[in-house]
């Protein structure tokens, strides 16, 4: 089966959160007190914030699903410029394996395990999951081809799909 990261992908105009505020969001993601977080742009998306900040749109998307390791949490953002507010939902994966293919991939790990750099990117066959967070490698959700022609045929906007054995950095 083919298997996709997925990204935050911004369209001049679009609503979005900037990566500054990530640290914020990963506390309210935890329970814990945060700042205000402020989001800018006028044009409706449902990828909101590239910590996985979705519309009501997406997250009910994802709930219609019911993957049971899913779970969001509410978080109120706040236009820059205007007084204008909206709610977006952090989605919390709590499905994390060790899909990669030690042998056939070439990546570079430091004694942690946590993957550093990816010059090429291999999952081993017998994954059986639709949507996952890959073991040793920060802040990534992978979905199955199943859930990407799902969210393309749902119209949802602002998604990126890397396909794994494209992914490098």
């Amino acid at each position: 089966m083919q298997y996709y990261f997925i990204k935050h992908s911004i369209n001049p105009g679009d609503k979005y959160v900037s990566f500054e505020a990530d640290g914020y969001l990963e506390l309210a993601l935890e329970g814990k007190p945060f700042r205000k977080i402020f989001y800018q742009g006028e044009f409706e998306t449902d990828f909101i914030s590239g910590y996985y900040g979705f519309s009501g749109k997406a997250k009910d998307f994802f709930l219609s699903l019911h993957i049971p390791h899913l779970e969001f949490v509410p978080v109120t953002v706040h236009h820059i410029k205007w007084e204008e507010s909206m709610e977006i939902y952090l989605m919390k994966v709590n499905k994390e394996i060790d899909a990669v293919d030690y042998e056939q991939s070439d990546l570079f790990q430091l004694s942690d395990k946590h993957i550093r750099r990816i010059r090429k990117l291999v999952f081993l066959n017998d994954i059986n999951e639709n949507i996952f967070k890959l073991k040793n490698l920060h802040h990534s959700v992978t979905v199955s081809e199943t859930i990407k022609n799902k969210i393309t045929e749902q119209g949802l906007k602002g998604f990126e799909f890397i396909p794994v054995e494209k992914y490098k950095f």
